[in-house]
C-alpha cells in the first residue's frame, strides 16, 4: 500500500500523467501495475507497531510523491510560461483558450510550447528516466518514513531558479526580436507621427514573432532533453535530502 501511495502521487502530479484526458481509473491501475512490479525490488522495511505509525508512513509517502512530482512539474511550467511571454508580446494573449488538461485559461503559444515539450519528453525516452526514478526512490528514501529537513526547501528553490532559466532560454529568441521591433516602431512613431503605428505594428509583430518561433522550435528540441536529464538529477537530489539518517 505504501509503495502504491508513493507511485500514484507521483503519477498524479507529474505533467504528462496528470492530464485530464487520462481517466482516474487508468492512473490508479498504472500505479498498481508499477507497484506490483516494484514490490519485490523494494528494500524490506521494519514492522510498524500500530495504526498510527501506518498513518504517519502513508502521509510521508504522499508528501514525498507531491514534492518530487512538483519538481518535474516546474520544468514543464517554465516552458509553457516562455510561450506565454511571447504571446503577450505578439498580442495573442488577448485570445486566451481553455486548456482541456487543466480546465483553465491558457495562451495559444503557451499551449503549443507545452505540447512540443511533452512530445520531446516522450520521443527522447525521458519518461523512462522518470520510471527509473520511481524505482530508485525506494533505495534513496527507504520505507516507511521521510525526513523533511531545511535542505529540501533549498533544493526545491534551486529547481525553481533553474525553471526560470528555462523560461529565458526558450523565450529569448522571439522575445528579443519583438523587443527590437517595438523599439523600432516607437522610433518610427516619433519620426513620422502621421503614420498609424498600431495598424503597421500588429501584423509586423505577428510576422516576426511567428518567424522567430519557427526558428526556435529546433532549439527547444535540442534544449529539452538536457532539461529533462537535469530534472532527473534534481529529483535525485531532493529525494536524497528526504532520506532518514
Amino acid at each position: 500500500m505504501l509503495i502504491w501511495l508513493r507511485v500514484s502521487t507521483m503519477l498524479y502530479v507529474f505533467p504528462v500523467f496528470q492530464a485530464r484526458q487520462i481517466p482516474t481509473l487508468v492512473r490508479i491501475g498504472l500505479g498498481l501495475l508499477i507497484s506490483f512490479v516494484l514490490v519485490r525490488a523494494v528494500p524490506v522495511m521494519p514492522a510498524l507497531p500500530d495504526i498510527g505509525a501506518l498513518a504517519a508512513a502513508a502521509v510521508s509517502q504522499v508528501v514525498l510523491g507531491l514534492i518530487v512530482g512538483f519538481v518535474a512539474y516546474l520544468v514543464f511550467t517554465g516552458i509553457q510560461f516562455a510561450g506565454e511571454i511571447v504571446d503577450i508580446q505578439i498580442g495573442f494573449a488577448v485570445a486566451n483558450v481553455i486548456d482541456p488538461t487543466r480546465q483553465q485559461q491558457a495562451t495559444v503559444l503557451g499551449e503549443l510550447e507545452l505540447t512540443l515539450a511533452t512530445l520531446f519528453f516522450l520521443i527522447s525516452n525521458s519518461h523512462l528516466l522518470f520510471l527509473q526514478g520511481i524505482g530508485g526512490s525506494f533505495h534513496l528514501v527507504p520505507l516507511p518514513y521521510i525526513d523533511l529537513n531545511p535542505a529540501v526547501a533549498g533544493d526545491v528553490v534551486s529547481v525553481l531558479s533553474a525553471a526560470f532559466l528555462v523560461v529565458i532560454k526558450v523565450a529569448a529568441p522571439a522575445a528579443v526580436s519583438l523587443f527590437i521591433v517595438n523599439v523600432a516602431l516607437g522610433l518610427m512613431a516619433r519620426v513620422a507621427p502621421q503614420m498609424n503605428v498600431f495598424v503597421v505594428g500588429f501584423p509586423l509583430q505577428i510576422g516576426v514573432g511567428l518567424m522567430m518561433l519557427a526558428v526556435s522550435v529546433p532549439l527547444l528540441g535540442y534544449v529539452a532533453p538536457q532539461l529533462f536529464n537535469q530534472t532527473a538529477h534534481s529529483m535525485d537530489a531532493v529525494m536524497r535530502g528526504m532520506a532518514v539518517r
